[in-house]
């Protein structure tokens, strides 16, 4: 039986390592190839995929054969795998903040977005900034920007030279009628060079060279709106004020811790004007318990709810518009006194009853000493609690972003490098705040 012949028209697609067939009464080319059989001791063809169809015309190539010529010219290309989620939240989460930024650092804005960046989410040394720039999306954004590690370090000591510039920028989230609370820690560093490095104590019984650092955060915001550096041994009391005079504050209360208070810390607040709120030690004698032994409650001024439980309160007026409020939480109370039993038979050399007796008056309490008078007791409270916001802060920036130590060698690279923990710190409170 004779082969079928083929029109011109579907004879002309055919090429070298092709076999055309017709179907039905349709054209179809074929890939095709000769594989030896062993068997047969000869070459036998086998046919490979459809290439497409062939018409009067023209021929119209399959969509398999389509998608592996695209993908064929695709991995014959550079591919690059670049990170992309944090880069995408910032453009899309921290546009304000960029704004602020660009329009008080329109020179190096981008460089300095690239470093808050790695500090922010690798907590990156210098050195290996420009791989990180490379592997993330912002190489993308900034394709024209170029990062070496000599480029960064240059960069903090001429960010550090603008000590106006930044203080202007963090000025511009300080808002009015906003409650702030300001407290201090430290940052150890052991160069010889910079000049703020002084061995001073700290909450950790190190005498380390070390700086500090103030912070005021905002309670409208929820984040840190402005740090100041300070020597390591400047005394707290001076650099609050130093602090507030810088940010333009003239309304910010200090909230202690219960180791603060003592004559001479209060006459130097008072000499400086500054409010205050801090915790008394339950042993203090500014502190009179006689009401809270009154039946049915009767020793307490009043009542209000917080966090699913009921506080009371009485005030213990002082001199010169101070006070002391006396706070009593009764399931705190239930709490301490459990657990002071529990040790009393567990240890009854070391506790008794009789000293349970004695204490147990302050039990569930928290004082507070204040020069706030503006307020009413239920705001000193909630501004008390609110000191654990500025607590989890210093954690954050020690050790999520660790910044607890410094390794910069000047003064300059040093303000530049602080300047960058502040903003990674302020971006992730919007992270932590989301």
């Amino acid at each position: 039986m004779a082969k079928t012949k083929h029109p011109e028209w579907a004879l002309k697609h055919k090429r070298k390592g092709t076999e055309l067939r017709c179907i039905k009464g349709h054209y179809y080319l074929y890939e095709i190839k000769s594989k030896w059989n062993p068997e047969k001791k000869r070459s036998q063809k086998v046919t490979g995929k459809l290439l497409g169809k062939v018409t009067p015309n023209g021929f119209v190539e399959s969509k398999r054969r389509q998608y592996e010529r695209k993908l064929d010219a695709i991995l014959s290309q550079t591919i690059s795998t670049k990170s992309y989620g944090a880069v995408c939240f910032i453009f899309q989460q921290m546009n304000e903040s960029l704004s602020i930024l660009e329009s008080h650092f329109p020179d190096i804005w981008r460089e300095i977005v690239v470093l808050t960046y790695t500090r922010l989410v690798h907590q990156a040394s210098l050195k290996n900034v420009p791989f990180l720039f490379d592997t993330c999306f912002l190489s993308e954004q900034y394709a024209d920007l170029s990062i070496t590690p000599k480029k960064a370090s240059l960069l903090l000591k001429q960010l550090g030279a603008r000590h106006n510039k930044i203080v202007s920028y963090m000025r511009s989230f300080i808002q009015g009628n906003d409650f702030i609370l300001i407290d201090g820690t430290h940052i150890v560093s052991h160069s010889r060079k910079i000049t703020f490095a002084k061995q001073g104590y700290n909450s950790q019984q190190s005498y380390d060279p070390q700086i500090n650092l103030m912070f005021l955060f905002s309670s409208k915001l929820k984040s840190p709106v402005f740090y100041r550096l300070l020597p390591g041994n400047i005394r707290e009391v001076k650099a609050f004020k130093l602090t507030m005079e810088e940010s333009g504050l003239t309304d910010a209360v200090i909230i202690a811790d219960k180791g603060f208070y003592s004559q001479t810390n209060i006459e130097q607040l008072d000499a400086e004007q500054l409010k205050y709120i801090i915790p008394l030690r339950r042993h203090s004698q500014l502190i009179d318990y006689e009401n809270i032994t009154k039946p049915q409650k009767q020793g307490f001024e009043n009542f209000f709810p917080f966090r699913k439980r009921f506080i009371w309160y009485y005030t213990i007026e002082q001199s010169q518009n101070k006070r002391v409020i006396v706070f009593h939480d009764p399931q705190m109370q239930l709490k301490e006194e459990t657990d002071y039993l529990k040790r009393i038979e567990s240890d009854s050399d070391k506790y008794s009853l009789a000293d349970f007796r004695n204490r147990q008056a302050r039990f569930g309490t928290l004082s507070i000493y204040t020069n706030v008078i503006d307020k009413e007791p239920v705001e000193i409270y909630h501004c008390f609690k609110s000191r654990q916001a500025i607590e989890t802060m210093f954690d954050a920036m020690k050790n999520i972003l660790r910044s607890d130590r410094t390794y910069m060698q000047n003064d300059e690279a040093l303000s530049g490098w602080l300047f960058i923990s502040y903003l990674a710190l302020q971006w992730y409170y919007h992270i932590y705040n989301l």
